[in-house]
């Protein structure tokens, strides 16, 4: 069925004019697409342009100029609608004996489609109920949350604000997400882009899935390997740097230095900086120096295929004894004064 069009008192040679719903449908071409399954639909948010909407002292939430879009689904408002509001601030009610968790929403009245006598484009203040363990109160009618307000119980102080609102911007432009559980997946055509803050990433949608494809270069991050099977070996240094690289390639290098030796024969393990992709093994390699003669060795970590997030499961050194001979570095390896570097890139997975 195509967008009826109806003369104006003017005559037939006077431009066309349409209905708010037709009309507001039309407009959705130019928003970004959300919305299971409804072509009409568009993503609800506000423009990520400026700070955050909502900030909070004491008992007042304040609410900055903003620009919105607000699409409710095919079950409720039929068409998006794109609207702005002033600065205003709302009240946050008093506190309650248990505490309570609170929304503020961006909504639309709109008496052709609620029959609610009104037509506007406001904030509202939903209160929650107070709870030893609250949750939050559902979202009215035609609207999309702005923000959360946890407010304690009598007694424990001012509510806190967590801004959640998510961001829209037109169609055909890059979509800023806060991380990528934010990332669409329904009614996103293949090309769509977005900006993913978190990781500081460009990702594209493939079709079936979001695809990095650059990241802003960074400088390294710090992390703490964890070791196991040490058998008591204490250290002085157990450090590691790790950037993550495009296409969920991490380099890493992990540091120990022995202070007090090991014992036994377990396997020592070390942790990677997240997690490892383990459809296949995975090797990055390293440097032994110190150990008992020879004290100086290559070795390889090693990430198995049944193993789970951050840990290279072993670390497989050679034993210097010719005839190409490797064994599993146990505790009782790490003697006083060792020295482990283990550096590569791997491929990421579940943590």
């Amino acid at each position: 069925m195509t967008s009826p069009l109806w003369m104006n008192a003017d005559g037939p040679t006077a431009p066309p004019e349409y209905r708010a719903a037709e009309l507001r449908r039309s407009f959705g071409l130019l928003l970004t697409k959300a919305g299971a399954g409804f072509r009409f639909g568009s993503r609800s948010g506000v423009h990520p342009a400026g700070a955050d909407v909502l900030t909070l002292t004491g008992f007042t939430l304040n609410v900055a100029s903003f620009q919105a879009v607000v699409y409710a689904g095919a079950g409720g408002i039929s068409a998006p609608y794109i609207g702005h509001s002033q600065s205003h601030t709302r009240t946050v009610p008093a506190a309650s004996a248990q505490p309570r968790r609170d929304i503020c929403v961006v909504r639309v009245w709109d008496d052709d489609e609620d029959s609610t006598g009104q037509k506007k484009l406001d904030t509202e203040y939903v209160s929650g109920v107070p709870a030893a363990s609250p949750s939050k109160p559902p979202l009215p009618s035609g609207s999309f949350e702005l923000g959360v307000i946890d407010v304690p119980a009598v007694g424990g102080g001012n509510p806190t604000l967590t801004y959640t609102s998510p961001w829209v911007v037109a169609t055909g432009g890059i979509l800023p997400v806060r991380n990528p559980g934010e990332l669409p997946t329904t009614l996103v055509y293949e090309g769509s882009y977005a900006d993913v803050r978190s990781t500081k990433e460009l990702r594209r949608w493939s079709g079936s899935a979001w695809q990095t494809v650059a990241q802003v270069p960074a400088g390294h991050d710090t992390y703490e390997p964890v070791v196991t099977g040490h058998g008591g070996a204490t250290f002085s240094t157990r450090t590691g740097v790790w950037l993550r690289r495009n296409d969920g390639l991490v380099w890493f290098c992990a540091y120990l230095s022995v202070s007090a030796s090991g014992s036994g024969s377990n396997t020592v393990t070390i942790t990677a900086p997240t997690g490892i992709y383990r459809t296949v093994r995975q090797v990055v390699h390293g440097h032994l120096e110190g150990l008992a003669s020879p004290g100086l060795r290559y070795c390889s970590a090693v990430s198995f295929t049944g193993g789970s997030g951050a840990v290279w499961d072993r670390i497989r050194m050679d034993t210097g004894t010719g005839s190409n001979s490797l064994t599993n570095l146990t505790g009782a390896d790490l003697v006083s004064g060792t020295l482990v570097t283990v550096s590569g890139s791997y491929l990421e997975g579940p943590s």
